[in-house]
């Protein structure tokens, strides 16, 4: 930004106004005293975790280039995703263990051909999850879930036709969709390697966008559920960690938890939100908020004092198979022991405070702008070899001066 923003009159009369909107928000009531105890009573603590046997998390993650090149009204899609797998070592904390399966790179073209671009979404899809898409949508309880929440039956042949697939020039639509197949098909490897981990990790949430609605969906919501499935067949924490929590009035939480724990700037705590899926009466702060999303638990957590609350996203059918106990006391213990196998993982020096398996994914994922000149090099050269006309690809960023 080259022009002298902060003397403008309008700017300046705009960020006041800006200041007075956020200012009324954040001073607006958002949780009364019976709420407030109704908090209090339910955060838990839990213990610094040091040595744990037999604990193996994966952690996964993905990254892309959307896209990374064009060709006339066609366009090339790169998707990388990373899965990484930890044990917990008794002398070097974290022992990495390979998943070499784990490791996804694809390379889609899509043109703007109305029959061709549904036919290349969909090959995209199903080579980095490695099934056809109506066998995915089969196995995955997606299906019934929509069915009881926008209460409308449909068949398997009815959801793929129905599945959303944007238009090729569609970046930011066709970017989060393929990157998020490809980290949930990293993350289905892991769950299904044969060193498989206790839990997985990703970075994103269970929120289901579409799963209210008749018609549409996303390839991806389907996917997701299937990670679930299999993951809660094989007794896998399958856990969606989000540095972005969603809600209202998180310092008076945090003040909160403090005055439980009796300790200022409290950590190694979580809290579950209540939920009626759990048998409790919602809390009135999320009215009108998707929380916690269809067929999820969620829980707030601080594994370090230094790094901000996080939010954890469970299977509501993994927390009823393998969560919750015959008692209260049995429940607190089996959650407590899951988050400190998690805080385990977040002690690491690279990501203290964080758990390190899915920093480790994030690493090996993300592109490098050197890597996205060599990758699209690679795809030009390989083209051209095919007897395509080098002049014809165009980066627009790179072309325009913005890249």
């Amino acid at each position: 930004m080259r022009f002298a923003v902060h003397h403008r009159a309008d700017t300046k009369q705009r960020l006041a106004a800006l200041a007075q909107e956020m200012s009324a928000w954040e001073g607006a009531a958002r949780i009364q005293d019976d709420e407030a105890d109704r908090i209090r009573a339910a955060i838990r603590s839990f213990g610094h975790a040091q040595y744990r046997p037999g604990v193996r998390i994966g952690g996964v993650d993905g990254s892309g280039d959307y896209p990374s090149l064009s060709y006339g009204d066609s366009f090339v899609y790169v998707t990388v995703a990373h899965g990484a797998i930890y044990e917990s070592a008794p002398l070097n904390g974290l022992k990495e263990l390979p998943c070499p399966e784990a490791e996804l790179s694809d390379f889609c073209w899509i043109p703007e051909d109305e029959v061709q671009r549904i036919q290349a979404i969909d090959a995209a899809f199903e080579r980095m999850v490695g099934q056809p898409i109506q066998e995915v949508i089969e196995a995955s309880d997606y299906r019934l879930l929509k069915e009881r929440f926008s209460r409308r039956k449909s068949s398997v042949s009815e959801l793929d036709a129905e599945l959303i697939r944007p238009h090729a020039s569609d970046a930011g639509n066709l970017g989060i969709q393929l990157r998020s197949v490809g980290e949930l098909s990293a993350a289905l490897r892991v769950i299904r390697a044969e060193s498989a981990p206790n839990m997985v990790l990703i970075d994103s949430t269970m929120a289901l966008p579409f799963v209210s609605r008749a018609k549409s969906s996303l390839f991806q919501e389907h996917l997701k559920r299937l990670c679930c499935v299999e993951a809660c067949t094989k007794g896998i924490g399958f856990f969606a960690l989000s540095k972005s929590h969603g809600l209202p009035s998180m310092e008076v939480i945090e003040k909160l938890a403090e005055e439980a724990l009796g300790t200022a700037k409290a950590e190694h705590w979580f809290l579950r939100l209540p939920d009626r899926a759990t048998g409790e009466k919602p809390l009135d702060m999320l009215a009108g908020r998707n929380l916690p999303p269809q067929a999820t638990v969620t829980y707030l957590v601080r594994f370090h004092r230094n790094v901000p609350v996080l939010r954890l996203d469970m299977d509501l059918n993994y927390w009823q198979a393998h969560v919750r106990g015959e008692t209260p006391e049995a429940t607190l213990a089996n959650e407590q022991r899951i988050f400190e196998d998690l805080d385990h993982a977040a002690h690491d020096q690279r990501a203290y405070g964080y758990p390190y398996p899915i920093k480790a994914g994030h690493d090996r994922a993300s592109l490098t702008d050197a890597e996205r000149v060599a990758l699209r090099k690679m795809i030009i050269d390989a083209a051209v070899a095919a007897g395509m006309r080098r002049t014809l690809f165009k980066n627009a960023s790179s072309a325009t001066g913005h890249g």
